[in-house]
């Protein structure tokens, strides 16, 4: 090594003279120019601007939580508020109605009222709306959602004529067609046997949609149709709670299969044979027990009064201390308030227990 570098500073010495440490002489004679290299090192980043232009990059951690929370809520909020879909369950997921054509409050739903209106039908033109009715119905697409189509089938057409010559020509067109040609003789004319051709009926012919099929049902599979009502219940802004309430509360009052659901409003039981129940339509039901003094006598008193004395009333034996009693009853007055019978026969000196039942038209 020192031998090289002894050679080197020999080969310098002659390459520059004597004066090898003259700096300048030996940039100009390597090509180097100091101006340029001092330009080229001040364009190049300081350490601190590296440093800062590091600092201002995104996290590698922070980018993969919030691209997380990204999928998280795109996959929360999935299909938007108007998608129909079909699902092989009973009741609707959460977020999902039945889309079978239901008046239901805009105010509840305010998404999909923003998303359909009342393209499915105004409901009360004010508070409701419509959604849509897919039930017993197949989706058509189309550019204006919204139109029922009835079923249908195009129109079946044909006529025929009757020629007769030396034979007989039917002329058929459309669905009807001339099939087997026979022989007949014709009375009254020439006594010869003329041609006779056989009149069919082929509806194919008029349409080539008839004979395609065996059915106009297509195979199916039935689903539950749905429509996505709202993106999560986490945001209370989706839906009115108490507007939802309310029309829960209003669901009591529709009908099935187009007759009025019925249910019981009130109710009370004395714990032991009489009580009472109030039904939505106005109907009131009452029971009760009488025992009849030696008179055989038995007086009582509704729980509530009817609001007329036409109601239904049912008396039957309930107990009796004497089991070969012969007895028959009497009803003794009724009234919208009270209830009265008499028990006839050989009863005298026992006491008898009669359980009654009435029902009818109670007020409002």
């Amino acid at each position: 090594m020192k031998n090289a570098l002894g050679k080197l500073r020999d080969f310098l010495s002659e390459l520059f003279g004597e004066d090898s440490s003259d700096k300048e002489a030996v940039r100009k004679t390597l090509g180097i120019d100091l101006t340029e290299l001092t330009n080229k090192i001040e364009a190049k980043a300081d350490q601190q601007t590296i440093q800062t232009a590091i600092q201002n990059k995104a996290d590698k951690t922070e980018l993969e939580n919030r691209t997380a929370e990204l999928e998280q809520e795109i996959a929360k909020r999935g299909a938007p508020a108007g998608t129909i879909e079909y699902f092989a369950t009973a009741m609707p997921p959460a977020g999902y109605l039945i889309a079978n054509g239901a008046e239901v409050e805009r105010g509840t739903y305010p998404d999909l009222f923003e998303a359909i209106g009342t393209i499915f039908g105004e409901g009360d033109g004010e508070t409701t709306f419509n959604l849509p009715d897919l039930i017993g119905r197949f989706p058509q697409g189309s550019l204006t959602p919204g139109q029922k189509i009835l079923a249908g089938l195009p129109n079946i057409e044909g006529k025929h004529s009757v020629a007769v010559w030396a034979y007989v020509n039917l002329n058929p067109s459309g669905c009807f067609h001339q099939g087997s040609v026979y022989s007949q003789k014709i009375e009254g004319g020439t006594g010869t046997y003329q041609s006779l051709p056989d009149m069919s009926f082929d509806a194919s012919r008029s349409n080539s949609i008839y004979g395609a099929s065996n059915t106009v049902q297509p195979p199916a599979l039935t689903l539950l149709p749905c429509i996505k009502v709202f993106d999560a219940v986490s945001n209370p802004g989706l839906i009115d709670v108490t507007e939802l309430a309310n029309e829960v509360e209003g669901k009591l009052d529709k009908t099935m299969n187009g007759k009025p659901v019925r249910y019981v409003t009130d109710a009370y039981c004395d714990g032991r044979t009489g009580g009472w129940r109030k039904w939505s339509d106005g109907l009131l039901e009452q029971w009760g027990e009488l025992t009849t003094n030696t008179s055989a006598i038995a007086n009582g008193v509704f729980y509530i009064p009817f609001s007329n004395p036409d109601y239904y009333l049912s008396v039957t034996s309930g107990i009796t201390a004497n089991t070969t009693a012969n007895w028959y009853m009497q009803i003794k007055y009724g009234s919208e308030t009270a209830i009265g019978f008499t028990a006839l026969g050989s009863i005298t000196g026992y006491v008898l227990g009669f359980r009654w039942y009435a029902c009818g038209q109670g007020f409002e």
